[in-house]
């Protein structure tokens, strides 16, 4: 029974073991905690949406876990826990929200943007600020450097260390296409251990996972694990 037991487990964690990883930036922030890479967008038109898991460990100061830069263009998509976003280069404050990541939190993180509508922000599905018209008839470039956890101020580099993000990243995932409320309700209302269907995805959280990490950023098995055991135990999964 015993020997059969662990079979179960090394199979679960084999299945399970990307799905329950957590990424965790140092609280005490610098610019050698990064990761890097260079992600195929070319199934991105015209609107993506960022979403994310987010546990921040520090609060009031700018704080940015999602760097998209393209050239001269740095701001091409960032995304923080902080009061400041930009898509497509064209930055704005999300005043509605620039108080409510408190640390040591879970929150379910979307930024969107679809040429000729608003971009929208979301908080755990409660739709926040926006702003209409912004980069009309734009497109995300490709060929771009893409950084989590840092501000990139040129690219692939210019970080700044009081803008470091600092907490827990998990399932981060770049969709091909503005996702609606109610497509947004539905990730947020599933959980944080629920699955993200991959028809709409354009960068997943398991490529982030795949790329180097550069600093002391840590891998951290989440409780999710543990309730796939017993799903998987149950007959449930």
């Amino acid at each position: 029974m015993v020997p059969l037991l662990k079979v179960l487990l090394l199979q679960v964690t084999l299945v399970f073991g990307v799905h329950s990883q957590i990424l965790r930036f140092p609280t005490a922030t610098s610019v050698n905690d990064y990761i890097a890479l260079k992600p195929d967008f070319s199934s991105i038109k015209s609107g993506y949406t960022v979403c994310s898991w987010v546990k921040p460990s520090s609060s009031g100061r700018d704080s940015f876990y999602f760097s998209y830069a393209k050239g001269g263009a740095h701001n091409t998509l960032l995304v923080g826990s902080s009061r400041t976003h930009c898509f497509l280069s064209k930055c704005q404050d999300r005043y509605a929200f620039s108080n409510i990541l408190l640390p040591g939190n879970w929150y379910y993180q979307c930024l969107s943007w679809k040429s000729g509508d608003k971009v929208r922000h979301y908080i755990n599905a409660v739709e926040g600020s926006l702003k209409n018209n912004v980069a009309v008839g734009g497109s995300l470039p490709l060929g771009g450097t893409l950084v989590i956890g840092q501000d990139q101020d040129k690219e692939g580099g210019g970080f700044v260390a009081k803008q470091a993000y600092s907490g827990d990243l998990y399932e981060l995932n770049v969709f091909k296409k503005q996702l609606s409320l109610a497509e947004i309700s539905e990730l947020y209302f599933r959980g944080r251990c629920a699955r993200v269907n991959q028809e709409n995805v354009a960068l997943s959280w398991s490529r982030i996972l795949s790329e180097a990490r550069h600093g002391n950023i840590k891998d951290v098995d989440d409780a999710c694990v543990a309730s796939d055991v017993s799903a998987l135990l149950s007959g449930n999964c």
